[in-house]
């Protein structure tokens, strides 16, 4: 991307972010962390068989959420071109090809805690049964959300999109598989593959995104605003469904 360097043009090192965008999601990652679903899996108190569900959960809705990314990236970039953010459009097209097939990972570890689940004696579930689902409600929140970006003027907002929620891999993730470790075992955490390869993978990710937020806001400050609204969005619908796990797990 070329960053403007008239006089009011903020230097591209800036570390913008903190400066303009944080602020503006900064309620919604509070509202994140003190949810029913975020207070719940990382509850020490949690009973077994509770955190055993919600991971279940988790990981059934969550194909629903990882199938299309790779896709919705590339949609996202190809539109930011469109609209005359080349440089940035061919980021994120690059950057979806690390996406691709993660889904795999959550299928394969329904499976193992549903087996797990199974053999623990528990009324028996079905994983095939679970993956067919159809989306909870916050997962279709989070589907339309990025459908809905990628149509509108800001498709950019995908990128704050993807900061946002690689960003809860690193900050929420080692703070759950912790909690799973401790309430449910230590060998729960083997079956959770798309948890523990995120939360390596994804540092390395967020230090990209934040990267090009910054070379976007040196260029387009305006852009803080809408790109912090579709932040927020996200969190929200990560939120919504989280708490659908949680109510699943509970009830």
């Amino acid at each position: 991307m070329t960053v403007a360097m008239g006089a009011e043009a903020a230097a591209p090192e800036a570390d913008l972010v903190s400066v303009v965008y944080d602020p503006l999601v900064a309620a919604a990652r509070r509202r994140y962390v003190t949810g029913r679903g975020h207070r719940a899996m990382t509850d020490p108190a949690a009973r077994p068989e509770v955190l055993d569900r919600f991971l279940i959960e988790f990981c059934a809705q969550g194909v629903h959420m990882t199938r299309p990314v790779d896709d919705w990236i590339t949609r996202a970039g190809a539109r930011c071109i469109e609209l005359g953010m080349g440089e940035l459009g061919a980021a994120l097209q690059r950057h979806a090809v690390h996406e691709a097939g993660h889904h795999s990972m959550m299928i394969d570890d329904t499976r193992m805690l549903v087996a797990a689940w199974n053999q623990d004696g528990r009324r028996p579930l079905d994983a095939d049964e679970l993956l067919a689902r159809d989306p909870s409600p916050g997962v279709q929140q989070y589907v339309e959300l990025h459908e809905r970006t990628i149509d509108s003027a800001n498709p950019w907002g995908q990128l704050a999109i993807e900061y946002e929620i690689e960003l809860l891999s690193i900050t929420s993730g080692p703070v759950l598989i912790g909690n799973v470790a401790a309430v449910c075992g230590a060998d729960r955490v083997q079956s959770l593959s798309f948890l523990t390869d995120h939360i390596a993978v994804d540092e390395g990710h967020t230090v990209f995104n934040r990267r090009q937020l910054n070379q976007v806001l040196a260029e387009r400050p305006a852009l803080a605003v809408p790109l912090a609204a579709a932040g927020s969005a996200a969190l929200d619908a990560h939120a919504r469904f989280i708490d659908d796990c949680a109510e699943v797990a509970t009830t």
